[in-house]
């Protein structure tokens, strides 16, 4: 995304003047990859369950607990199952062109901790955040690990230069109270439209504003089998 850098934040150059009446700036996909025949798509449970809680709030201590439970008992099988070579491309494109790195990177919704590795070699420092217990016990990144519901996050204000969110519910006023004046959202979808926990690029921008949490733009794109998009407070 063609900017500087300066003691406020990030400042578009001439190149991306026009962001306010674009938001959002989709880059060309690399690296595309066949999707998935696992089930998913819109019909799954979680798709609805992904948008109520970002546009509606639905979200209240039964809930919590439902899905701590569903995701404690995916614990045990979670690594072996989902980590294929391709799963970190879209995120590892999405640090790349969108000009995410340096201090800070709050991985949340980290489950076993799959891309944290790859975060580590990007951030100081990386710390993983989870509803599930028992994904955090079962985790094979060596990170700060804390077990805390997303909805209230055990962390100061402004603490994350960088929040990254892969295949994860989004609590925006919460993301955007964690996130440094200057930070990154990274919002990755591991197998794009086909992830059950699945926003678009647009519709998370639109969660955020519409949250009242201030005025976002970013750039979006496509890498292997999955999507990304990078959001800044303008």
């Amino acid at each position: 995304m063609p900017g500087v850098w300066h003691d406020d934040g990030f400042a578009p150059t001439r190149a991306t003047a026009t962001v306010a009446a674009v938001p959002v700036v989709h880059l060309d996909p690399v690296h595309l990859a066949t999707t998935s025949d696992r089930y998913s798509g819109a019909g799954h449970p979680m798709r609805a369950v992904t948008r109520s809680i970002a546009f509606e709030g639905t979200w209240d201590d039964d809930r919590s607990t439902l899905v701590q439970g569903i995701f404690d008992d995916l614990a045990p099988d979670w690594t072996a199952t989902r980590d294929g070579p391709g799963r970190a491309l879209p995120l590892l494109d999405a640090l790349d062109r969108g000009g995410v790195a340096g201090g800070t990177a709050i991985d949340l919704g980290s489950g076993t901790g799959l891309v944290s590795g790859h975060l580590q070699e990007h951030f100081d420092r990386v710390v993983e955040v989870d509803l599930s217990f028992e994904m955090l016990r079962h985790a094979i990144a060596d990170s700060p690990r804390v077990n805390a519901d997303a909805a209230r996050l055990p962390l100061p204000t402004g603490v994350a230069d960088a929040l990254v969110l892969m295949n994860m519910f989004l609590f925006p006023v919460e993301v955007a109270r964690c996130l440094a004046p200057s930070g990154a959202i990274v919002w990755v979808n591991s197998r794009a439209e086909d992830t059950p926990i699945h926003l678009s690029a647009d519709e998370v921008l639109e969660s955020l504003t519409t949250a009242g949490t201030g005025d976002w733009s970013g750039v979006a794109s496509r890498a292997g089998e999955g999507s990304w998009c990078v959001l800044r407070r303008c």
